[in-house]
């Protein structure tokens, strides 16, 4: 037995980076995991591999987190596969690179609509398969832009600030409501993934680039997918019980200076 034996997980941005990671991993542990993306080959790819290593954990959608219609499809059809949801991680998001003076309407828009608008549906369309499937786990990558601010991250810091909020209160309001839901947020500092690419280009590029973002960190590396995927497989599971409302920085220290 798994440490997430039993579990239906649902997660977005499942292409690559940390949402294949984090399917992997809890398929490793005994769960069933749907993978979605807007990009339907590597999700499909995500899928497969798992699928081959863990025969029946896995399955993949077609899924643009800011289509209503999409998060309905995408839903419907996992809880099918799975037999209900009952662990959501809304990991799907956009990075974003502008400050004040710099940034665009459509820029901002962009970024808070894939990285908080999103949640907001997905979360509120998958309440009544989390309800169905108690107990559950809501899991929502932030970021540590959602607890440390950078001039040049306007749009960026606000959504993941956004993510860690509503977190909060959608955690509050399960509570309050006498589900046995949870909501928490995981905040990673640089990692190992796509998504950092263009700041390690701004930096130089390959190695140098590494090194200039890794001498802001105490521990003095960047994070490994695998790093986030501990803390997720943590919160799917039910060792996590009393955990909700909570913030979970994997950030090597930077947020303590």
């Amino acid at each position: 037995m798994g440490r997430v034996a039993g579990k239906k997980a649902f997660i977005t941005g499942g292409a690559q980076g940390l949402g294949a990671c984090f399917a992997r991993m809890l398929a490793s542990e005994g769960a069933k995991v749907v993978v979605t993306d807007v990009n339907s080959k590597g999700a499909e790819r995500t899928a497969l591999e798992i699928d081959a290593a863990f025969p029946g954990s896995a399955a993949f959608c077609h899924h643009d987190v800011t289509r209503r219609d999409d998060w309905e499809n995408a839903l419907g059809m996992a809880a099918e596969f799975m037999g209900g949801v009952n662990v959501l991680v809304n990991n799907a998001g956009v990075g974003g690179w502008g400050n004040i003076e710099t940034e665009t309407l459509e820029g901002w828009r962009r970024t808070l609509d894939i990285d908080v608008d999103s949640i907001f549906i997905g979360t509120q369309m998958a309440m009544p398969y989390l309800k169905a499937s108690q107990p559950a786990s809501i899991i929502n990558i932030s970021s540590v832009a959602g607890l440390i601010a950078h001039g040049d991250m306007l749009a960026y810091n606000a959504a993941k600030a956004a993510v860690w909020m509503m977190s909060k209160s959608i955690a509050l309001h399960c509570a309050r409501a006498g589900y046995d839901i949870r909501c928490n947020s995981v905040h990673p500092v640089f990692t190992r993934t796509p998504i950092i690419e263009p700041l390690v280009a701004l930096g130089g590029g390959g190695k140098s680039g590494e090194d200039k973002l890794t001498r802001q960190i105490p521990l003095q590396r960047l994070g490994e997918p695998e790093d986030v995927g501990y803390a997720v497989l943590y919160l799917a599971s039910d060792e996590s019980r009393f955990i909700t409302a909570s913030e979970f920085k994997i950030d090597g220290g930077i947020t303590a200076q």
